[in-house]
């Protein structure tokens, strides 16, 4: 599966992200559908029957977006952490420093 982390860039420098994951900002800090997101969603989900699992801070942003990518985009095979990176990290899974890229 493809894991892609929806959240800004300040949020990766604050929690890291989860090892693997694609980084792509879905909403700016005003809530609207960051300009370059469909673009690069794309561009690493080359198939609507791609794997892909989303996540973001607490898993409010991943299960709205969610819902998009499947009933507007075709996307068939997609989920998301329920809890966001928040919940991984309580339960005590690891995240990786992020680097940029």
């Amino acid at each position: 599966a493809v894991i892609v982390d929806i959240r800004r860039e300040d949020e990766w420098q604050k929690t890291g992200i989860i090892d693997g994951a694609k980084t792509i900002t879905a909403f700016t800090k005003a809530g609207r559908l960051h300009q370059d997101f469909q673009q690069k969603f794309s561009s690493i989900a080359s198939s609507l029957e791609t794997p892909i699992v989303l996540y973001c801070r607490t898993g409010n942003r991943t299960s709205k977006l969610g819902n998009a990518l499947v009933s507007q985009m075709g996307y068939s095979n997609l989920s998301h952490l329920r809890n966001g990176i928040t919940g991984w990290i309580k339960d005590g899974m690891k995240s990786v420093p992020y680097a940029g890229q």
